[in-house]
This record gives structure tokens, C-alpha cells and sequence, in this order.
């Protein structure tokens, strides 16, 4: 009964790493995909008058918010990668994967821990526990 189970298992992970790597080709092929964002600039003449200082200051928003989009995309893609690389070790087991697969594992870690912010003293999670260490991420993180 026991391989049983383990087959089945093994067989539920082969299942949902098939759905992540198709979220992560949909991601790719979608204008949400990296190659896309970096496509959809607009030109700082596109906002009027180069005299105008809210032109200036709207070209520049635009730049902040377009630079960060694009970085959230990347890590969404990286941490899709992420969860399907997971889930092949879970079903084969760390040694059971390839050096490529650990190398990118560690590669996407290594980039996610540049974007890790700490939780403000006090800020809790949602279920209001502040006790646990509240980990959070994104290209603000200082």
C-alpha cells in the first residue's frame, strides 16, 4: 500500500508542476511577460512641451512604476520557476534533480533575498500573529 500512495503522489506532483510550467509559458507569451514590458516604454516627448514640470514629473513616475512592473514580472516568472523546480525535488528528491535545476533554484533564492524587506517593528501578518518573522518582497525593499 505504501509505494502505492507514494506513486500517486509522485503522480499529483508531475500533475501541478505540468499546470505551473504552463502558467509560466502563458506568463511568456502574455503583455505581462518581461520581453513585453521592456517593449512598452513611452518617449518623455510623448507628455508635451519639454518646458512643463509635470511633464517632467510624470515621464519620471511613468520610468518608476514601468521599472518596477517589469521587476515584478521577472520575480513572478522566477518564483513559477521556482515552485515547479520544488516540485520535482519533492516528488524526486534533492539529489534527484539535475545541477542545472539546483544551480537555478539557488540562482532565483539568491535574487529574491536582493528584493527581502523586513516587516516594520509591529506590523503583523494577516492572521494579526506579529510573532511569526513576516517576511515580505518587492523591488522597494530597502
Amino acid at each position: 500500500m505504501f509505494g502505492k500512495g507514494m506513486a500517486k503522489e509522485a503522480e499529483t506532483l508531475a500533475k501541478f508542476k505540468s499546470r505551473i510550467d504552463k502558467v509560466l509559458s502563458d506568463l511568456e507569451k502574455s503583455p505581462a511577460s518581461k520581453t513585453k514590458l521592456d517593449e512598452q516604454t513611452i518617449s518623455r516627448a510623448a507628455y508635451g512641451n519639454s518646458t512643463l514640470t509635470s511633464a517632467d514629473a510624470l515621464s519620471q513616475m511613468y520610468n518608476q512604476v514601468h521599472e518596477k512592473i517589469k521587476i515584478y514580472s521577472k520575480t513572478f516568472g522566477d518564483q513559477l520557476e521556482a515552485l515547479g523546480i520544488a516540485a520535482l525535488i519533492a516528488e524526486k528528491g534533492y539529489d534527484g534533480v539535475d545541477a542545472e535545476q539546483r544551480r537555478r533554484m539557488q540562482e532565483i533564492q539568491a535574487e529574491a533575498q536582493k528584493y527581502y524587506r523586513a516587516p516594520k517593528s509591529g506590523q503583523s501578518g494577516a492572521s494579526g500573529d506579529s510573532s511569526h518573522d513576516g517576511r515580505s518582497v518587492g523591488p522597494d525593499a530597502s
